[in-house]
């Protein structure tokens, strides 16, 4: 990864981290000193190696991991700050990034709120965190992972 890819790539992230949301691709430009097309291309460089995600079809980041840049089921709080997550282990990489809070989501079954509380240690709901593809194929379709 050059010296600008990663730059990029840590912007994003931070993004994510401070604002709760990816910046676009205007934005990353502004704040990198940078043309709108050399973000852009960046941006698919490093989703070609797996370092993030884009919306497919576009150049909005959908996840850099733990983060997701778009709404999902699976909501992170710590005090008044909200982050989603990809999935229950992204949303338990996040609270021990910041070491208390709470992950809200919902039985896709049942539809059941589910709710792990870092401050509390509480469970509310029932729920069994099940992985359906192997960590050496999460690459393989990571939007379905």
């Amino acid at each position: 990864m050059n010296a600008f890819k990663r730059i990029l790539r840590a912007t994003v992230i931070q993004s994510l981290r401070d604002t709760g949301r990816a910046f676009s691709v205007a934005e990353l430009a502004v704040r990198l000193g940078a043309g709108m097309h050399e973000v852009s291309r960046a941006l698919h460089a490093l989703a070609a190696e797996h370092r993030l995600v884009l919306v497919p079809g576009t150049d909005s980041v959908w996840m850099a991991h733990p983060f997701s840049g778009v709404p999902t089921d699976f909501v992170v709080t710590a005090g008044e700050r909200r982050w989603f997550a990809n999935c229950v282990w992204d949303g338990l990489s996040i609270l021990a990034l910041f070491g208390d809070g709470t992950l809200s989501t919902h039985s896709p079954a049942t539809g059941e709120p589910i709710e792990l509380s870092v401050s509390t240690g509480i469970v509310r709901g029932n729920a069994l965190v099940h992985f359906l593809v192997p960590a050496r194929r999460f690459w393989e379709d990571i939007g379905f992972t």
